[in-house]
């Protein structure tokens, strides 16, 4: 019986890799990259739990989230990747990235421990970069793996980097240091688009996975920054431009309108100062009403009286005749002056007249 077990986990393990191990903290996510063989780009691709690999559970398959997992395939990188989020100390264990074959299925296995101070660790898990440019990898390492080999790896073809070597490859040159302080930091100069992936931290048998991404050459971006800021400079120029030019119109049109004002009450002062001039020269061309002179009017009164009645004389009202004689102005040197005498020689036929000139 014991022969036979250990068969079966020799035919479980046959077609497996190396293993992997990862330390994360409680409550956090992982993504973990599985490379496969280019050949099996068409079969279907799974995470799979269980410390036998004929005897695991499927957790998800590829292209499809189940639960907290999420399995992604990348045929052009012949590799996938899964993502398990909000992992618990209950998440501790073995795990297979497989790859479903018409045989036995091909697959990795690895082994997860999750606790809240995590052995291995990372500032960033995903770090982005400018062609050209340089990025910096801050990892972090527990006090047990103080004296452990520090690497720094790329996923695509397992090139490891160590601790106090500088290497220069057709790609980037990456220089790794560790400060003694349970950190060690890796820093990749002179960024290419080929430097773009998968890599690992690594402290002994832990790993730590990174993804690099490198964008366009920061020439590019200051071109396109550049083009973006005299877009904005040209925007800003017209509007300041139509501000000045609205502005010197609403100017414009005060004054205009100060001007016509002016204009019209000059005009109407003028107007009415000759409506005036007229008035008076009409005045002055035409003969006074005798109720314009009424002040210069002389009564006469004609009536018959004796001698002895003078004295006395009163006369009624209704016995009283009124007369009055207008003629056109008269210069002083053309006054004629006259006598009027009586009608008769009697006394009592007095007659009186007064000549008014207006």
């Amino acid at each position: 019986m014991c022969c036979f077990f250990i068969f079966i986990l020799f035919i479980s393990c046959a077609v497996c890799q190396a293993s992997r191990q990862f330390s994360i903290k409680t409550g956090e996510s992982v993504t973990i990259p599985c490379r496969y063989d280019r050949k099996y780009i068409q079969h279907k691709k799974y995470w799979c739990y269980g410390g036998t690999f004929n005897f695991c559970t499927i957790q998800a398959y590829a292209n499809n989230t189940k639960g907290k997992v999420t399995v992604t395939d990348y045929p052009a990188e012949s590799l996938f990747t899964v993502t398990v989020n909000n992992l618990q100390t209950g998440n501790t264990g073995w795990y297979w990235c497989a790859v479903e074959i018409s045989g036995p299925d091909v697959g990795e296995y690895l082994y997860i421990t999750v606790k809240s101070d995590p052995d291995l660790s990372v500032m960033e898990s995903r770090v982005r970069g400018e062609e050209g440019g340089n990025i910096t990898v801050q990892c972090f390492y527990s006090a047990a793996y103080q004296n452990t080999q520090k690497q720094w790896c790329r996923f695509k073809d397992g090139r490891c980097n160590s601790v106090g070597r500088t290497a220069t490859s057709q790609n980037s040159a990456v220089n790794i240091s560790d400060d003694g302080r349970r950190s060690f930091s890796v820093q990749m100069s002179g960024l290419k688009k080929s430097d773009a992936g998968w890599y690992w931290c690594s402290a002994g048998d832990l790993q730590v996975p990174v993804h690099i991404s490198v964008n366009n050459s920061t020439v590019f971006l200051n071109v396109t920054t550049n083009t973006d800021q005299q877009k904005d400079n040209s925007v800003h120029e017209m509007m300041s431009l139509w501000l000045l030019v609205a502005v010197g119109l609403g100017l414009l049109l005060i004054l205009v309108s100060i001007v016509t004002y002016m204009f019209r009450k000059t005009c109407k002062k003028e107007n009415q100062t000759r409506t005036r001039k007229k008035s008076n020269d009409a005045a002055a061309h035409t003969p006074s009403s005798a109720v314009d002179h009424e002040g210069d009017v002389t009564y006469s009164s004609v009536f018959y009286a004796t001698k002895n009645q003078t004295q006395s004389l009163r006369v009624k009202d209704d016995e009283v005749t009124y007369s009055k004689m207008n003629s056109p102005p008269v210069r002083d040197d053309e006054v004629t002056c006259g006598n009027v005498h009586s009608l008769g020689d009697r006394d009592n036929e007095v007659t009186y007249s007064t000549v008014v000139r207006d």
